[in-house]
């Protein structure tokens, strides 16, 4: 089997829930997450992470589910039958809403490492 068609379904699948997260992103309902809730990233101490601290934390083709939960705790975590799954991290914005959060998503390949990253910053808020 070709590895170009396992990369190319990956991207695919990346590029998918990415255009999913954005309609997601669009919508005007408030976002409160719990502090020790899923997709609140934490230090392993309980503290905050900037995001872009956070996405610092991740080596591409490096960083295993394990090193990042340990590092930024537990993700919104999105399972495909490919064994990849994309997690996310979100910090309100100033409107506490999903359109105004920043969003941090980590793609793993079926393997567990890290294979993408993207920092999303909010939307800022409407008129």
């Amino acid at each position: 089997m070709s590895v170009a068609p396992a990369i190319t379904a990956r991207c695919i699948a990346f590029m998918v829930f990415l255009w999913l997260s954005g309609c997601a992103g669009t919508g005007s309902g408030t976002y409160d997450p719990s502090p020790q809730g899923p997709g609140s990233a934490r230090t392993p101490t309980g503290e905050a992470l900037a995001p872009q601290s956070a996405m610092e934390t991740i080596a591409i083709g490096k960083s295993t589910k394990a090193d990042i939960a340990a590092t930024l705790g537990k993700a919104i975590v999105v399972a495909f039958d490919s064994g990849n799954e994309v997690w996310a991290y979100r910090w309100v914005g100033a409107d506490k809403t999903i359109r105004g959060a920043t969003e941090l998503v980590v793609l793993f390949d079926a393997s567990g490492v890290a294979s993408k990253v993207r920092l999303r910053p909010g939307y800022p808020p409407r008129d």
